[in-house]
This record gives structure tokens, C-alpha cells and sequence, in this order.
């Protein structure tokens, strides 16, 4: 029987490496022989993971992340294209400052030099505002520029000039997520609390980014759509880059996929094994392991930190680590696929 394990990192724990090591243990002393694939959409670690399908880093420069630190970025050589994973410049784990007192106007400095900008991990929810305001769009409070805008300032934001800097770029953005900015499940309410945002905080943002965005559509004379789908990966940061710069948006796994060549391995297997921290919601909405199984047509099983979905059915089985991975992950991953190989190796 054909098996393959497809293994995203579980967010705050386990590196994908981390995860398939465990894995492989357990199966080698079940005697279950499997095949074992790194996988990501284009978020944290990302470059890390291309690397191991042998893409090639093309430059490791110091650059000024969204606190003001120094810190060594990384681009790769993805397939004659420049590519950046923007979490190393607007991560999550980049610092601790709440993320109403962050933008994403670093991205500025790196933006003319890659091709290709990877969503997802960051811990910004700007709409992409900060990284506007250093691409020749003025955000005022009346006729004072608000330097370098961040979320807190949102509600000071009363008027928007165009300058004559302003320009589209022609860049290719992965999204990790199909969530739109604004609307019912938008990217504040799904993603804010992972980030820190509080209720009210969430209610603040939802209210005065529809506000500015109303504002830049009627100075751009354009119509802005922050309820199209894809728009709030990285905190909105997509939506700055799609709607305002002209860039073009792409799904992250899929580009992942096709790019390493592990789109026509899917269904090579009888048996697929996802592996992530929390399958939910999010998960079956742009990310990679929803999408792998959306195309693998034989049995597929979940083992990961926790299964939090509403149909228990889209899994042949699921296996969660529960409350022992929050204290001991590799023990609990380790237990679980033990349970797993049991099943599978009947």
C-alpha cells in the first residue's frame, strides 16, 4: 500500500521537519514504509521548505523589519523568479509589540527587488496602509501627513492624496488564505485573536478600514474591493498589493504544488496523511493541506495538534495530539502516530 505523509509545521511548536521525524520513527518500528513531504503555503518557514526541493538562496542581505530591527532576509531563485517570504520582515514570532503599533511600510525597501512576495504568518493588520504610504499615497488628518500609519492611528486617517510617485507594480503575490479583509468572516475576526487583537480592537479595525478604503476608492476614482476573496491574507496586506498596487494575486499552495512538482504526485498514493497543528476553518480556505485533500482521491487521514472542523467526514479518520501536545509535543505526536500506524497497518 502506497502511503504518503504531507507535513505543514504546527504553528509554535514542531518545524515540518520536526513533525515527519516523529512520524518516521513510529512507522520504522511499525514496519509501514511511506513517502514524507514538507509542505507549505508560502507563510512562516516557507523558504525554508522550497529549499528542500532544491531551490537555491539568491541573496541573504540585512534589512529593517516592522519594529525597527536588523535582521538577515532571505530571497530564493524559485524558477528564474526572485521570491521573498514577507513573514521574515512582518512575522508573528518577529516581535512582541501589539500588533496595533505595527505596519507594513518595511516592505517598501524589498518590494523592487523580488518578483514574487509570499503571504501568510505576519502579524500586521494594516491593509497594507503602512506599505501605501511609502508607495506614494499620502493617508492625512486633514492636511497633516500621518507619517508612516499604523492601526492605532486609523482613526486620525480623514483624508487620502495621490501622489504623482504613485505607481502600480508588477509582482506576483501568494496567499495562504481565501478570507476576504472585510465581510462576515473576515480576516480581522479569523485571524485577529491569533494575533492578540481583542473584541473591540477587531470592532475598531472592521469599522475604520472600510472607512479609508472608502476614502482611497473615491481619490483613486476606482472601485476597491475588500470583500473579494483572498484579500486579507497578511492582515490585509494582499488586498494593498491586488486592488491598490495591480499586482497579481495567486493562490499559495497551489503555486507550491506545481512549482515542486508535487501536484502530480498526489494521487500516486493510496493512502494521504495531513499533518498540521489545528485543522479548521481556515484550513479548507487556502491553505495547503485543505487543498491537498480537495485533490487526493483515496483514504486521507488527519494527525495533528487538533481537528477543529465542522464536517468530521471530509477524513477517513482523525488522530490529535489533544492536551499532551500543548506540554510535550514530540511525545504526543509520537503517541498519536503510533495509534495511526496501528490502524493503517491492519
Amino acid at each position: 500500500m502506497r502511503i504518503a505523509v504531507f507535513a505543514d509545521k504546527f504553528s509554535g511548536t514542531l518545524t515540518s521537519d520536526e513533525v515527519i521525524g516523529e512520524i518516521k520513527k513510529i512507522f520504522k518500528y511499525n514496519n509501514i514504509k511511506s513517502s514524507f513531504f514538507p509542505v507549505t503555503d508560502g507563510g512562516e518557514n516557507s523558504t525554508e521548505i522550497f529549499k528542500e526541493y532544491g531551490f537555491e538562496t539568491q541573496q541573504m542581505s540585512m534589512k529593517q523589519d516592522f519594529s525597527g530591527k536588523w535582521l538577515p532576509v532571505e530571497t530564493l531563485k524559485v524558477n528564474k523568479n526572485i521570491y521573498i517570504e514577507t513573514s521574515q520582515l512582518i512575522g508573528i514570532k518577529t516581535t512582541n509589540d501589539l500588533s496595533l503599533d505595527l505596519n507594513t511600510s518595511c516592505l517598501a525597501k524589498i518590494i523592487e527587488d523580488v518578483d514574487i512576495l509570499s503571504m501568510g504568518g505576519s502579524r500586521t493588520n494594516d491593509a497594507g496602509i503602512g506599505l501605501l504610504s511609502k508607495m506614494g499615497i499620502d493617508f492625512l488628518n486633514n492636511k497633516d501627513v500621518i507619517e508612516d500609519p499604523k492601526p492605532k492611528d486609523f482613526k486620525l486617517i480623514n483624508n487620502i492624496k495621490i501622489n504623482e510617485s504613485f505607481k502600480k507594480v508588477n509582482k506576483k503575490v501568494l496567499i495562504d488564505t481565501n478570507i476576504p479583509l472585510l465581510g462576515d468572516n473576515n480576516a480581522f475576526k479569523v485571524f485577529g485573536p491569533q494575533k492578540g487583537l481583542a473584541n473591540s480592537e477587531i470592532k475598531f479595525l472592521e469599522k475604520n478600514v472600510e472607512r479609508i478604503l472608502n476614502l482611497l476608492s473615491n481619490e483613486m476614482d476606482s472601485s476597491l474591493d475588500p470583500f473579494k476573496e483572498g484579500t486579507g491574507a497578511s492582515g490585509g496586506l494582499s488586498f494593498a498589493l491586488g486592488e491598490v498596487l495591480g499586482c497579481e494575486i495567486i493562490s499559495g499552495p497551489q503555486f507550491f504544488l506545481n512549482e515542486t512538482k508535487l501536484l502530480s504526485k498526489i494521487n500516486d498514493f493510496e493512502i494521504a496523511i495531513l499533518c498540521e497543528g489545528k485543522f479548521d476553518f481556515s484550513s479548507m480556505n487556502g491553505k495547503v493541506l485543505g487543498e491537498i485533500l480537495k485533490l487526493h482521491t483515496g483514504q486521507t487521514y488527519f494527525l495533528g495538534g487538533k481537528f477543529d472542523y465542522n464536517d468530521e467526514s471530509i477524513f477517513t479518520d482523525t488522530f490529535e495530539l489533544g492536551n499532551k501536545g500543548m506540554k510535550n509535543s514530540k511525545k504526543a505526536l509520537r503517541d498519536s502516530a503510533y495509534t495511526l500506524a496501528k490502524k493503517i497497518g491492519k
